[in-house]
């Protein structure tokens, strides 16, 4: 017995000389993933050498961990195929067809291939529009290329190299070859999922720093694709966040909470008014970083801790809260987290349980989730999103479709594209103007979700013809002064465009109601940021938010609570009598429990036991993670 073992591993023997295949093979794929990678890396880059070598020799571990894993899943195909020729025929021309629809995607909405975007693979025949005729013919020209080459090289593998395998005994072959290319292939398995483990399994946050030497970004794909390879970034996306399932979770429960807030829905709805009968469109601003200066709360005010001169930075602001319903959004951060605020607004979900960044790693994979465009598309609305900025930030371009926007108009779709100073953001004056636009377009009733880009960090004096509003603190570096002081300004100007945008709203022969408001404070407020007084803190956390209408309206009241983002719609709904889905019936009673829903407010202090907050939970859970029951 032992002998005919020997025999058989003999280096002359059938699996001896399968051994030295083997590894004559793995390094053929080896050399192929190196140029491979290269190859994905130039046409991620929209077919630009210079960008892909400079990423090859900028980050050379990062590369070649890409590379690595290129070539554990070459060894895979190989380990199926037993042919190096056809393995890397068939993964270069893999390669070809996913950059050719990266390239196209890219060239239209300027963000990279996504795993949601194979979801839309149903909706290939709305897409055809995208594809240019040309460019699809150098793809089959170029496929059919890498086909007669793997054809050639096949046939030199065999004369020249002798890298086909062959043995002339055959029965032993037969017998033995299945288990060894059973045991590679658990192998390459095994070291495809150990070594994406740490990239496909995240915690959705921002930033995440790896053993590379980089790190992923949640926020903004094209920087993440760039800085960590098309292989990695695309298996970072891959990955939905795994939320804790609350206890108490199941279909029963859902239904319960349904049932009862659907019941409430008909029977207060009766006296309420449908937005549609009333014939008003609504428009939804998050204002970049719009923040009061000379705002007071709890006792506390801002200018004891930063002074100015120049006089009132947004007049216009306390012109409409001296006529309109206003009050104070306590943020859920400063400096920050635009799209946290503008998930919770549109949907009336909270945060407070999931502590991620949902537009990034839930909402893209949930399919249709509730929202105020849902709710408006569904009484007959156009549901028109506006941004001025790339489209891809935060996965909006997916996210905001989940929600029930129809028409999402990013940098690239504006009309209007004026700036203020050398930051180069779209100014709100053009976005103001492209809503006035859209509003005009047609007759039916709106519901427009705006998300302006002026007020963004960095703030840098220059590009502006004056500075108005000098800060005046003696406590402050120069440099920091600089910043406020641009940051005033651009709030001065922000302040007066928001003007004229009423003043322009006024004259339209449309009935509309607004709600406006300051997603944070800029992050430069390091005085009332990190005071020991949580009172003080407060202070960097409050923005403005109002309700406007240009026409004769029913306001409820003038003063408005102060709440997160999460209440404001519902905040609108009460204050017009309009009437509200069955979810908005459960978040009234959550905005009068805890109408502060985050832990930057209540700090030590535990939440509320109601019962509601825990049915609030359930809901959230179940439409972002769960298997959204509400839904179905």
């Amino acid at each position: 017995m032992m002998t005919k073992l020997k025999a058989l591993f003999d280096k002359k023997g059938p699996l001896g000389s399968y051994g030295s295949f083997v590894l004559r093979s793995l390094t053929g794929l080896f050399l192929a993933a190196l140029f491979l990678t290269w190859f994905l890396e130039y046409r991620y880059f929209i077919n630009n050498t210079f960008r892909a070598w400079d990423f090859l020799y900028g980050s050379p571990v990062v590369f070649l961990y890409n590379a690595l894993i290129l070539f554990f899943c070459m060894a895979l195909i190989w380990v199926i195929t037993h042919r190096l020729g056809v393995t890397i025929g068939a993964t270069w021309i893999t390669l070809i067809i996913i950059t050719y629809i990266h390239i196209n995607k890219f060239n239209s909405r300027e963000t990279p291939l996504l795993p949601e975007d194979f979801a839309l693979a149903d909706q290939a025949s709305t897409l055809t529009d995208f594809i240019d005729i040309g460019g699809l013919m150098r793809l089959i020209g170029a496929i059919l290329l890498v086909i007669i080459l793997t054809i050639l090289f096949e046939i030199f593998l065999a004369k020249k190299l002798n890298l086909v395998y062959k043995s002339s005994a055959k029965k032993i072959l037969k017998r033995n070859m299945i288990a060894p290319r059973v045991f590679l292939g658990i192998i390459a398995i095994f070291a495809i999922m150990s070594s994406t483990a740490f990239a496909r399994h995240n915690n959705g946050e921002r930033y995440e720093a790896t053993f590379l030497g980089t790190r992923f970004t949640a926020w903004n794909q094209n920087t993440n694709y760039s800085d960590n390879g098309f292989i990695l970034g695309f298996l970072y996306n891959l990955q939905k966040l795994k939320v804790s399932e609350p206890e108490g979770y199941s279909e029963s429960a859902i239904a319960d909470i349904k049932q009862q807030y659907t019941d409430l829905a008909e029977k207060e709805n009766k006296n309420r008014i449908d937005p549609s009968e009333d014939d008003v469109s609504v428009v939804v601003i998050l204002n970049e970083s719009f923040y009061d200066p000379s705002v007071s709360f709890n006792g506390k005010s801002f200018t004891d801790y930063y002074q100015h001169d120049g006089g009132d930075i947004t007049p216009n602001l306390h012109r409409i809260e001296s006529q309109y319903p206003h009050g104070h959004m306590y943020s859920l951060d400063y400096g920050g987290g635009t799209a946290n605020i503008e998930f919770e607004a549109f949907t009336s979900l909270t945060n407070f349980w999931i502590n991620a960044v949902p537009y990034t790693s839930l909402v893209p994979k949930a399919g249709e989730i509730p929202s105020v465009a849902r709710t408006f598309k569904d009484k007959n609305y156009l549901t028109t999103a506006i941004h001025p900025y790339n489209g891809g930030m935060y996965k909006r371009n997916i996210s905001l479709e989940n929600e029930g926007f129809d028409t999402f108009i990013t940098e690239k779709e504006m009309k209007y594209t004026d700036t203020d100073s050398s930051n180069d953001y779209i100014n709100d004056n053009s976005a103001y103007k492209q809503t006035l636009d859209v509003l005009k377009s047609s007759d039916r009733n709106q519901m427009i979700g705006l998300i302006t880009m002026q007020n963004h960090t960095p703030y840098l004096t220059d590009g502006y013809a004056s500075l108005d509003f000098p800060v005046t603190n003696t406590n402050l570096d120069e440099d920091h002064k600089k910043s406020i002081t641009a940051y005033y300004q651009s709030l001065h100007l922000s302040d007066q465009y928001l003007g004229e945008f009423i003043d322009e709203l006024n004259k339209l022969d449309k009935k509309v109601v607004v709600l406006f408001f300051g997603d944070h404070s800029a992050g430069l407020f390091d005085l009332t940021n990190s005071n020991v007084e949580k009172s003080v803190r407060d202070l960097s956390r409050v923005t403005p938010y109002f309700l406007y209408a240009n026409y004769d309206n029913a306001f409820e009241s003038r003063d408005l609570p102060t709440t997160t983002p999460n209440c404001m719609m519902n905040t609108l709904y009460n204050q017009l009598g309009w009437q509200k889905d069955a979810q908005y019936y459960l978040i009234d009673q959550v905005c009068a429990e805890e109408p502060i829903l985050t832990n930057a407010y209540l700090e030590d202090r535990e939440l509320s036991k109601a019962l509601v907050l825990k049915k609030y939970e359930l809901l959230t859970y179940d439409i972002l993670s769960g298997k959204q029951y509400w839904k179905n």
